[in-house]
């Protein structure tokens, strides 16, 4: 039987051990090199070979730890239910339009996608250039949640390119289609429809949000309406001023009860009675723009005061490119109709039939 020294057996036992793992000896050596040439700093000792590899192998888990892409809808969906049903159901439809349309985007790993995969999901599963521009904010907020959760390093969502979206230029109501409006509504209903129309008018509030908006939200002593996350389409926050015209509508119209809702009964149905009164959307008519109002009440704010970032703010707005591409159409407005519209001269605006 042939004796082997303290040394040869430690040999044996080493090659035994790197056998067992099914890595060749040679490489098992390169990888023992290249762990020490990569070392770096103050000496090559084992402890600080043994902390590059305990280092190593967290690093490793944690960038191959992911969720497939409906884990990650999911736990969007999940992030954002203090948003409003709408918005949750666009999250919703895009997405399983997205799955739909890309077979294996279910189960694909959110880790592994990227900016060329999103693009093609995107233009594979809409057609329009807007719904392309939808597609890729929801996508980028599934992304956004899974950066959050450690399930991906980055966001290839916000890197997708696609043709730049240009808003058709919507006209601003003129001062006697206003009127005619006012008129309509206080023949129909008196002023029980008025507070709700001057608050888009007057206040730039989306049609949408109006719903939403109850009379807490109204403070006529601070002179200013606040939209909270609940009312507004973005989901955040803002505060728009009462102005003198929209104070004078809006006082006296005050519920004792602060919660009941700005708009009446049967809202939907009401509006679009008068705005029928006054010739809008009727055969003979021309059709009603959902957002006409505030845009009008943006182009006469910008030509009257002629302060774009207190018009941003009230809009809600993180930038300015959207308010000027989009929402200033101020070339038919005259100074003496923006001072009619804010009511500097009038103490009593829009209230006659002319």
């Amino acid at each position: 039987m042939t004796s082997h020294s303290p040394d040869q057996l430690t040999r044996i036992a080493a090659v035994k051990l790197i056998e067992d793992t099914g890595i060749h000896i040679m490489e098992a050596a390169l990888l023992i090199h290249e762990l020490y040439q990569g070392l770096g700093g103050r000496g090559k000792s084992i402890m600080r070979a043994r902390r590059c590899i305990q280092l190593g192998k967290k690093e490793l888990r944690q960038r191959e730890k992911t969720v497939s892409f409906r884990r990650g809808v999911e736990e969007t969906l999940r992030a954002k239910q203090h948003r409003r049903p709408r918005t949750l159901a666009e999250i919703n439809y895009v997405c399983a339009r997205l799955m739909k349309s890309c077979p294996g985007l279910e189960n694909r790993p959110l880790r592994a996608m990227q900016m060329q995969e999103c693009a093609d999901c995107i233009r594979r599963a809409f057609s329009t250039l807007r719904q392309q521009h939808k597609a890729r904010v929801i996508l980028s907020g599934v992304f956004s949640t899974a950066v959050k959760r450690g399930w991906c390093a980055r966001n290839p969502a916000q890197q997708v390119e696609l043709p730049p979206l240009h808003e058709q230029m919507i006209r601003p109501l003129t001062i006697r289609e206003i009127r005619t409006l006012f008129r309509s509504a206080r023949q129909l209903y008196g002023n029980a429809c008025i507070p709700p129309f001057a608050l888009m008018l007057y206040a730039g509030i989306r049609p949408a949000e109006v719903e939403r908006l109850t009379w807490d939200a109204v403070n006529l002593e601070e002179r200013v309406v606040c939209l909270k996350t609940l009312h507004s389409k973005t989901g955040g926050c803002r505060h728009v001023q009462i102005h003198p015209v929209l104070y004078r509508l809006l006082k006296g119209a005050q519920p004792s009860c602060r919660e009941k809702p700005v708009c009446p009964p049967n809202w939907a149905i009401k509006w679009r009675r008068i705005r029928q009164a006054a010739g809008w959307g009727t055969p003979s008519g021309a059709p009603w723009i959902q957002d006409v109002l505030r845009h009008t009440y943006a182009s006469y704010h910008a030509r009257h005061f002629r302060n774009f970032t207190e018009l941003q703010y009230e809009m809600g707005h993180s930038g300015l490119h959207l308010l000027k591409s989009r929402y200033l159409n101020m070339q038919d407005i005259s100074r003496q109709d923006a001072s009619l519209f804010w009511a500097v001269r009038d103490s009593a605006p829009f209230q006659g039939t002319n």
